[in-house]
């Protein structure tokens, strides 16, 4: 599968000319559609129907075979059965046809049988150069360029808006059920692509031309899977660099979910927790339903963002401002403090009885006075404190709410800051009013959850950017040097590795380890006590025995010799009983390491992203609680201080109730350099715990107290 450029992909999204494949004089059919779609929708390029059966279809001359037509053909839509489907394919390629647009389903969706047609589908793309949309897909439709390759019945009413939205589904049905809804909402799109199987254009591919379009400027996606890590990260810096937010549905968050998925288009949708860190590294926003993701693509639409979350709300109902101010707070939204120069203009016209705090009551004297919204909004606007503002109202209806959304609409257009409205009330109630604000780009919304939603979605984004822009470039990457010639390492057999061996690797990339040594006897445990100093803990080390606790083999807090020569008697002698099969290489003897904060950390392998990093709170927090956060290698300083400032944990580290605080600076260097190890030694590893990591009082550095690291 070779990746297509934006170049590459003009010919897909503006092709010359369209040849329908199997067409039919029944235009209700799925084979018939595209021609009168093309047709009805003002297509300009040439079409050329494609079928032995007919001379003529729809005023347009048939073709007995594409080897027919006597001009170049740009992109083929195919809709044949997949009896027929390669030979047609050939006499494309033969022909030289770009494109193809593959209805036809029954492949890798199906099973195994699928699964070898797929395959080879995906030879004839490669060995022909022929780009191919599909299979299994509803088509692709470009608003701007009048091309409507589907067969959805959606477009039989036409008149659909175009606009700077471009919409990428991997569910043909549901993308398009969603490309109606969000066109009802007000929305105007550029491009609208079902991807179906994806056996050759991927949604990276999709992507990849949309970021660099300057027809769009907000992405709409719904994903069940990805493929490439490294093109994920490549498409979504490019979209930072345009400013261009990629919104994402994600669907397999439950095991129900992913086994959907899977059987839908055969989509791989990988482990939740792992896209979560990868969005949040991205700077993509996540939207948990359809709903969700079209009124985020509203509000960033104008293309203003929020330099702060500093919120400030205008109401005519008390009431509506409390649940507004509820729901902000709830999506981590502030309603700054009026004060100053803005309470005092507020105070000269709001009523007495009203209020110039925050919520701004302007009360129902706006019926009487429809200057207050916008003579508000002016000064609240002016406030520096203030990021954004919302207008709330519900009831209002005919020539005064036309009035007040007119006056809110100059408003919202004179400012670089982001002005919603919230208009609680029945649709029907003032359409014109709403239509109004539609026309003139202002969002608005029914109710004060989704304001809250949408504007902490923009806040979120600015955030990114922000910190994007004055980010610490040190980042651990696999052009730095190696640390370590992992070649003993690739001696040792895919196992788990000892705590001594995995502590060696470690050691090699600089994180500080406990001070230990590799008893034979009970003489030797107790010399090494002693020479490392009181207390001490022991534990037995065997390849073989990955949890010491369940096997009864480790002892903790030994004071004397006399203990440490019993605790290595017993912690041997039980990893025998535990597992008479392991290998007992003898028992560690190690420091108890002094007053901190156990936390873990983890790499995972399997990722087709790469090396995940996870960290937590030790104990209860992460296997009861699942407190823990993750990103994907390479880490920047900023990704590992964001994963210990998100974790709800971390209020123990930063010391509460008489503790002191842990060494925070140690603890992100720490996971950089488990970073860099990560990426370096990646097709070596599979996975490492470091269980725990002891993070010992500001200044005093962390310490390496357990570690399990897995040889792929």
């Amino acid at each position: 599968m070779v990746k297509a450029t934006a170049e590459e992909l003009k010919s897909f999204f503006y092709p010359r000319s369209v040849a329908i494949i199997g067409a039919s004089s029944n235009l209700e059919t799925v084979s018939g559609r595209p021609i009168k779609y093309l047709a009805d929708n003002g297509y300009q390029g040439k079409i050329f129907p494609v079928n032995p059966k007919y001379s003529e279809i729809f005023g347009y001359q048939c073709y007995p075979s594409v080897a027919d037509i006597p001009d170049e053909v740009d992109m083929a839509i195919v809709a044949v059965s997949v009896q027929r489907l390669f030979g047609s394919l050939e006499e494309c390629a033969a022909k030289g046809v770009k494109n193809a647009v593959i209805f036809t389903s029954g492949f890798a969706e199906v099973g195994e049988e699928g699964r070898e047609l797929q395959q080879r589908l995906a030879d004839l793309a490669q060995k022909s150069g022929m780009r191919i949309c599909g299979p299994n897909c509803i088509g692709t439709v470009n608003l701007p360029g009048r091309v409507v390759a589907s067969f959805s019945p959606i477009f039989e009413k036409g008149g659909f808006r175009e606009g700077p939205v471009g919409l990428v589904s991997q569910s043909g049905a549901l993308g398009h059920g969603l490309f109606t809804f969000a066109e009802e909402a007000g929305l105007g799109f550029s491009y609208v692509i079902s991807s179906g199987n994806e056996v050759d254009l991927t949604t990276a591919d999709y992507l990849r031309f949309m970021v660099e379009d300057p027809a769009t400027r907000v992405i709409m996606v719904y994903l069940e899977g990805w493929r490439d890590g490294e093109e994920f990260f490549a498409i979504t810096e490019r979209a930072r660099q345009q400013r261009k937010p990629i919104l994402i549905v994600k669907v397999g968050r439950t095991q129900v979910g992913t086994k959907a998925a899977m059987s839908h288009t055969a989509s791989l949708t990988g482990s939740d927790s792992v896209y979560e860190a990868l969005f949040r590294q991205t700077g993509v926003i996540r939207a948990d339903d359809l709903s969700d993701l079209v009124n985020m693509a509203i509000a960033f639409v104008p293309g203003k963002i929020p330099e702060g979350n500093g919120l400030a709300v205008v109401t005519a109902s008390g009431g509506a401002g409390i649940l507004m101010a509820d729901h902000a707070e709830a999506h981590g939204l502030v309603l700054p403090e009026l004060d100053g120069e803005t309470k005092e203009e507020l105070l000269k016209i709001i009523p007495s009885f009203g209020s110039a705090m925050n919520p701004v009551d302007v009360t129902g004297q706006v019926l009487n006075d429809t200057t207050l919204f916008r003579k508000t909004m002016n000064i609240l606007l002016a406030d520096p404190k203030v990021h954004m503002v919302t207008v709330m109202f519900s009831t209002s209806t005919g020539q005064l709410a036309l009035q007040l959304a007119t006056d809110i609409a100059a408003v919202a257009n004179s400012t670089e800051k982001p002005v919603v409205v919230t208009w609680s009330g029945a649709r029907g109630l003032a359409p014109e009013a709403r239509q109004l604000l539609k026309d003139k780009g202002v969002p608005c919304y029914d109710t004060p959850g989704q304001t809250a939603g949408a504007l902490a979605a923009l806040v979120k984004y600015g955030q990114f950017l922000r910190k994007m822009e004055g980010r610490d470039e040190t980042a651990v990457t696999s052009s730095y040097a190696p640390v370590m010639d992992p070649g003993w390492l690739r001696e040792v057999p895919a196992r788990a590795l000892t705590e001594r061996e995995s502590k060696k690797v470690l050691q090699a990339y600089g994180i500080p380890v406990t001070r230990e040594g590799l008893a034979t006897t009970a003489t030797e445990a107790g010399d090494l006590a002693e020479e490392i100093g009181f207390p001490v803990c022991v534990k037995v080390e065997s390849p073989q025995i990955m949890h010491k606790t369940e096997a009864r083999a480790i002892r903790l807090n030994l004071s004397s010799r006399e203990e440490v020569e019993e605790a290595f008697q017993e912690v041997v002698a039980n990893a025998r009983s535990y597992n008479p099969a392991a290998e007992i290489k003898g028992a560690v003897v190690q420091e108890m390491v002094g007053q901190g904060t156990e936390v873990i950390v983890g790499v995972n392998n399997d990722s087709p992203f790469g090396p995940v990093i996870m960290f937590g709170l030790g104990g209860i927090f992460v296997e009861v609680l699942k407190d823990v956060s993750r990103r994907i290698a390479p880490l920047s300083k900023a990704d590992a201080e964001e994963m210990i400032a998100e974790i709800k944990g971390y209020p123990l580290l930063r010391g509460v109730r008489g503790r002191p605080p842990a060494d925070r600076d140690a603890l992100v260097d720490a996971l950089l350099k488990v970073s860099r190890m990560a990426v370096e030694l990646r097709e070596d590893i599979s996975e490492l715990d470091i269980n725990p990591l002891i993070v010992l009082p500001q200044g005093q550095g962390v310490r390496v107290a357990d570690a399990l690291l897995i040889r792929k």
